[in-house]
């Protein structure tokens, strides 16, 4: 008797990590190669019970953060192109193109455009304590004072967005790097740091309460979540224009079909009203379909590769 429920015991044990590892191997995984808690692993976390729906399988966020999101794109550039692996990343695949002499992979070669889940702006801020009250002001006091910024790395969009400012004012401004954006918004709202640039729903919060002080929106039109904040041509600097996208990607040699199903599940997700609401609070706005996403992948790269070697902005 012993001996048959030891034999029952081990069939239904082996039946059942039968089961979890096929439900693993089904379930599609989103690597993001950022850290979890950051702007674009909350974003996976908005699309994920959704999209898992949408596709009738389980899907699994993967974190892997590293080298400004490098380590990640890299990761999913050697996954075996079946889509059971794509890749959510944002602008920083571009500009980590323009500022890293060794990229492990050729991001216009060695992905493809599946969906682009929006774009959000981006926006100029300083500590309330500088004593500016606008962009003209700041130009002229980080003229005569050499002014420090916070970024989360070379190649970054808080760090290209800065410099894209500090270029355009012709008024050089002290780099210092973080982990990550909200150690810098710590030191920000401390003293510590002057200036930084940053996505508006990064930055809305602390501004809204005061806790820090938004100077320009660096796009043609102003934020809906801060209308009192000028854009860059309200500002006088209408070349100050940069947008910060999130897109999905999967490694080059997908099959058509495969990613023309995954393109339709992502529009579906983003068209759902309770996922439309939650994108539209975090400042996402102008989602696009493959062709549409491939468009703004050209054109980032034909205006933002040349700029960075122009600016001379290298990881070490």
């Amino acid at each position: 008797m012993r001996r048959n429920t030891l034999k029952l015991w081990l069939l239904g044990s082996a039946a059942l990590c039968l089961g979890m590892s096929a439900y693993a191997a089904d379930a599609l995984k989103i690597i993001v190669p950022f850290a979890a808690g950051g702007p674009a692993d909350q974003i996976a976390r908005i699309i994920t019970p959704a999209l898992s729906t949408a596709l009738g399988k389980p899907v699994v966020v993967d974190n892997r953060g590293g080298a400004g999101g490098t380590v990640g794109v890299s990761a999913a550039v050697k996954s075996v192109p079946d889509g059971q692996t794509i890749v959510l990343t944002t602008s920083s695949l571009v500009l980590s193109a323009g500022t890293t002499a060794n990229l492990p992979y050729n991001p216009r070669k060695d992905l493809e455009p599946v969906y682009l889940l929006g774009e959000v702006q981006t926006m100029l801020a300083v500590r309330p304590s500088l004593g500016v009250n606008n962009l003209a002001e700041l130009v002229a006091k980080a003229k005569a004072n050499k002014l420090n910024y916070g970024s989360t790395g070379v190649g970054g969009t808080m760090h290209v967005g800065a410099e894209l400012f500090s270029k355009v004012a012709d008024a050089p401004m002290v780099h210092i790097p973080y982990r990550g954006a909200a150690p810098a918004l710590v030191d920000l709202m401390s003293g510590t740091l002057d200036v930084v640039n940053a996505d508006v729903p990064v930055l809305k919060a602390y501004i809204k309460d005061g806790r820090v002080k938004g100077l320009v929106i660096f796009d043609t039109k102003r934020s809906p979540h801060l209308p009192d904040v000028p854009t860059a041509a309200e500002a006088g600097m209408p070349l100050l224009q940069m947008t910060n996208w999130y897109g999905v990607l999967v490694p080059a040699g997908v099959p058509a079909d495969v990613r023309q199903k995954l393109a339709q599940a992502l529009a579906q997700v983003v068209a759902q009203p309770e996922v439309a609401a939650k994108l539209a609070e975090a400042g996402f706005s102008h989602p696009r379909d493959s062709a549409g996403f491939k468009a703004r992948l050209d054109a980032d790269f034909d205006r933002w590769i040349p700029w960075l070697k122009e600016a001379k902005i290298q990881t070490d």
